[in-house]
């Protein structure tokens, strides 16, 4: 690993990070004084009076306890697009832009390896992506502390923050594939972001049941199981080794294909 390039890159993700540190830190605190451990969630109103929408973004369910809270209103889709989007624009910024505007050319000139500039550039976005879920994940167990002291089951939410890594660097590796693979930037953004954007569709097709439930077998979003992380389910474990086993093998057929191409001038 380039370690130059690596501090070079960071300074500019940082940013981005912050954009959506910032954005979801918001999320979690409008959510948040929604709960009621007594009455419920509020949301639930919502609920009743819209359940096919609600069913559709993953917000359906009984919200008994403050991790379930977690688990139908911000993991059901808040925590599913934002961190999708946002390693969308940073796999995409990392490789095919500047392959696409010749920088990577200039970049590879001056005699720096290909592996050595592809792993850098991984290592900037999973470790982007690990702290974006690191800081939501301290967020929700500190306003849980503060705001409902004791109710939350923080084993369970580590383990459903755990999951959401998992889906998210399954997600960022098939993003990070496409822009290891093209030249340009539109082709990369259609096949890294639709394939994400196409699995979300799917599943929240398949959320509103019936004859639609059969779609949830091709989604990779099923295999992020919240009920049965929280609840520590071995299925639900075996699902996360699914996806950890489809982002190890995204990546190595993603530096194959960058080692191996022709780049434009």
């Amino acid at each position: 690993m380039n370690k130059t390039l690596f501090r070079m890159e960071w300074k500019s993700a940082w940013k981005l990070l912050l954009i959506f540190i910032l954005i979801l830190a918001m999320y979690f605190s409008i959510m948040l004084t929604m709960f009621d451990p007594e009455l419920g969630s509020a949301l639930a109103q919502f609920e009743k009076l819209m359940p096919e929408m609600m069913a559709a973004v993953g917000m359906s369910g009984t919200a008994t306890t403050l991790v379930d809270f977690f688990s139908t209103y911000l993991y059901g889709m808040i925590m599913i697009m934002f961190p999708f989007l946002f390693s969308v624009i940073l796999s995409l910024r990392l490789l095919v832009k500047k392959v696409d505007n010749g920088s990577m050319t200039y970049l590879l000139s001056c005699g720096e390896k290909r592996s050595h500039v592809w792993v850098s550039q991984l290592a900037v976005l999973l470790s982007a992506l690990f702290l974006l879920i690191a800081f939501c994940t301290l967020l929700g167990i500190v306003c849980s502390m503060v705001m409902f002291p004791d109710d939350l089951d923080v084993a369970a939410f580590l383990r459903l923050n755990l999951g959401c890594l998992l889906l998210q660097t399954a997600l960022a590796s098939i993003c990070f594939l496409a822009s290891s693979a093209l030249n340009e930037y539109r082709h990369a953004a259609l096949i890294g972001a639709g394939s994400g954007v196409l699995f979300i569709l799917i599943q929240m097709l398949a959320n509103m049941k019936g004859n639609l439930e059969k779609l949830q077998y091709a989604t990779i979003m099923t295999l992020f199981d919240t009920q049965g992380l929280i609840a520590n389910e071995a299925q639900a474990w075996g699902r996360l080794g699914v996806l950890l086993l489809i982002a190890v093998c995204c990546l190595i057929v993603a530096r194959q294909f960058f080692l191996q191409r022709d780049l434009p001038l």
